[in-house]
């Protein structure tokens, strides 16, 4: 996904630690807050040696857990399967995990060996893998993006799956089949992933609701593998020049909020 990927790039190339931001040791008046000014906040490295972290969750037993896209591999699916021409061709490999940073700082594996891509070289060779993660009654659930034959790994899919507690894991939803038996009603036939970009997730009420950028939609998933959609922004927001695509979410007071990513170049309003 083209636009995804290149809005992110300035992310990526910081994002292989995690960072702990102190509280602000001053306030700003009001007044104040119209003008631009340096932060007093203090800035300390939490924790190194991640591949590509993406979503972040503390769990039950107080350690943080983050999602990794992984480092890629060298697998291609080139002539099997349709991929963007932009991105593509997509490599991948099993290099993306799960790990758990403990309150000192120290990261160990959660689980590993889950599916991994990136874009070609001309792209910066930008890297998908787990997504995002949640807990559901005290059990971590995970949502894989850089999988499928379009991001040139054959035999897999994009799917939201449990971590078991002997370090497997179990498919609950499969979302690359979703998208494919159920498409939006305008996708972007020139900028269009197949199996989908999934970017973030949230939990509420025991559902899982998931945002997919490429193809302009929010879905519900349940912990049976019931995926519907909630809403498909390609019928508000047409690409290609209307393109917006939904990335982040949170859900506050019975109420869905999610960002969106828009098209190149950004014109200011």
């Amino acid at each position: 996904m083209l636009r995804l990927r290149v809005r992110s790039l300035p992310l990526l190339a910081a994002a292989t630690l995690l960072i702990l931001l102190a509280p602000l040791t001053a306030r700003t008046t009001s007044v104040q807050a119209h003008m631009l000014t340096h932060s007093s906040a203090r800035v300390t490295i939490f924790a190194t040696g991640l591949n590509n972290p993406r979503g972040l969750k503390f769990g039950p037993d107080g350690n943080l857990y983050v999602a990794e896209g992984g480092l890629g591999g060298t697998q291609s699916t080139v002539g099997q399967c349709p991929q963007v021409p932009a991105a593509g061709p997509y490599t991948g490999g099993f290099t993306s995990r799960i790990s758990k940073i403990s309150q000192d700082g120290t990261r160990t594996t959660v689980v590993d060996q889950l599916p991994s891509s990136q874009t070609n070289p001309m792209l910066g060779g930008l890297t998908s893998g787990v997504s995002d993660i949640e807990f559901i009654d005290g059990k971590l659930y995970a949502m894989e993006a850089g999988a499928g034959c379009s991001h040139g790994l054959a035999g897999t899919n994009n799917t939201i799956f449990r971590v078991n507690a002997d370090g497997t894991i179990t498919t609950v939803a499969n979302l690359s089949a979703f998208v494919k038996a159920h498409p939006v009603a305008n996708p972007d036939l020139g900028d269009f992933e197949p199996d989908g970009t999934w970017y973030s997730m949230v939990e509420v009420h025991d559902v899982v609701y998931a945002t997919e950028p490429n193809h302009q939609e929010v879905d519900r998933i349940t912990r049976s593998g019931q995926i519907t959609r909630v809403v498909d922004l390609s019928t508000l927001f047409v690409p290609p020049t209307g393109w917006q695509g939904p990335t982040s979410l949170v859900s506050h007071d019975g109420n869905f909020y999610f960002g969106v990513l828009g098209t190149f170049p950004v014109t200011p309003k």
